[in-house]
């Protein structure tokens, strides 16, 4: 009985000591709290790291659509009516929004048209609420209460008898897409005056500078070139901010050197300042050009991009990165969109002007362009002109500074 109560006893002991050492043999259950949380923050932090990315390639793609279509896509779409005419009393027009957010200040002369008439207005009287009344002079037809209008910046429509009753000639050049149409007004000088319009503008755009160089006794060639609505289609169907287009001044340098020009003064609007730079720096007819007056030049696209993120608010970086993207994407060769060191290098005489109010070329390009020119560049900083607007701002100074510029030059 002894023996059989110690082997109980033993197995007991034994079956206890089984049973207290089987729990710290076996592997935890779960992990601990620390691990758990750095797996999740990883993970977390992963994914989160992976949607920035994705949004930043979007928002890059996205901006590199808007580079695309708002730069280099052929738009020939008319401006709103935007205007509305409250009223019209003595010398004063009031006038309002009728849709959208025009801009009802703009300053200086403008054109105002509407479907029935063309005027003047000027002076701002005053501006309270969402109205603004300025000065008006009647041009052209009849405009009333009520009537639908929009500033013109052009300020003259349609061709030089409308707008001066100037004498010309519808004539065509020959390119080398085929013709090309052009306004010709006669002049005695044996130097013509070519201008050269900008991106979307039409031959309107001249007319402010035409008639100065008329007056002065210049015959005016002035020109449409290559996706105008009334002229040959570019083969690639975008504006390429003269790096072909210079290819229609040159055909048109040729047309004016064939019917009586000794030599040629350039007159180049926006884009129509890059068409023009493109030309001096790629056709052998340049050595015929014995002056350049450019109003608000497109000289180095990049700086307007800048300028559009600006004032979009986008950092600096979105821009730059949307204009590598849109030269892979679209084949934009930034660097043959900057002229000006090639511009700087010529020994031409320029007259160039710029408004502190544009909005699309910053006025900062044209001031250190002129800074690196010297003496080589007359420069008419106007205040507050808005894009290809000092005429506008200051009529008889822009006029008084293409005649004095002329005489120094000796073309007159």
């Amino acid at each position: 009985m002894a023996r059989n109560e110690d082997t109980e006893g033993a197995q007991e002991v034994s079956a206890q000591g089984t049973s207290s050492e089987q729990p710290t043999s076996q592997p935890p259950t779960s992990r601990p709290p620390l691990l758990r949380r750095r797996k999740f923050w990883a993970i977390g932090g992963g994914s989160t790291l992976l949607v920035l990315v994705v949004l930043l390639i979007a928002v890059v793609w996205f901006y590199s659509g808007e580079i695309q279509s708002g730069a280099f896509e052929v738009d020939h779409e008319p401006d709103e009516f935007d205007l509305e005419i409250v009223s019209m009393v003595g010398t004063l027009i009031t006038l309002t929004a009728a849709e959208g957010d025009p801009d009802l200040d703009q300053p200086g002369t403008m054109g105002l048209r509407g479907e029935s008439g063309y005027l003047h207005v000027g002076e701002i009287v005053s501006i309270f609420d969402d109205k603004i009344e300025r000065a008006f002079a009647p041009f052209d037809g009849e405009l009333s209460e009520g009537d639908r209008v929009r500033y013109e910046r052009s300020a003259f429509p349609e061709n030089p008898r409308r707008a001066y009753g100037l004498d010309y000639t519808d004539v065509v050049y020959q390119a080398t897409l085929g013709p090309m149409p052009a306004w010709f007004v006669p002049g005695e000088s044996s130097t013509w005056a070519i201008m050269v319009h900008g991106r979307t503008a039409t031959r309107e755009e001249t007319l402010r500078a035409l008639s100065i160089a008329n007056r002065t006794g210049l015959p005016v060639l002035s020109i449409a070139y290559r996706n105008d609505p009334d002229a040959p289609q570019d083969p690639g169907g975008e504006y390429q901010f003269g790096i072909n287009e210079w290819q229609d001044l040159h055909s048109a340098v040729e047309y004016a050197l064939a019917n009586g020009a000794d030599d040629v003064v350039l007159f180049g609007f926006s884009m129509g300042g890059g068409l023009v730079s493109h030309f001096m720096i790629e056709s052998e007819l340049a050595e015929n050009t014995v002056g350049l007056v450019l109003d608000a030049p497109m000289l180095n696209l990049t700086s307007a991009l800048r300028l559009a993120g600006e004032q979009r608010g986008l950092p600096q970086w979105l821009p730059w990165l949307a204009a590598r993207l849109t030269s892979v994407r679209f084949d934009v060769d930034w660097g043959e969109l900057d002229v000006r060191e090639e511009l700087l290098a010529m020994d031409v005489p320029m007259l160039l002007f710029h408004g502190t109010g544009d909005e699309t070329i910053p006025v900062s390009q044209s001031d250190e362009f002129a800074e690196d020119a010297g003496t080589n560049v007359t420069y008419v900083r106007v205040e507050e002109a808005e894009h290809v607007g000092a005429w506008n701002v200051d009529p008889q100074g822009y006029e008084s500074a293409i005649v004095e510029w002329l005489d120094e030059v000796g073309v007159r």
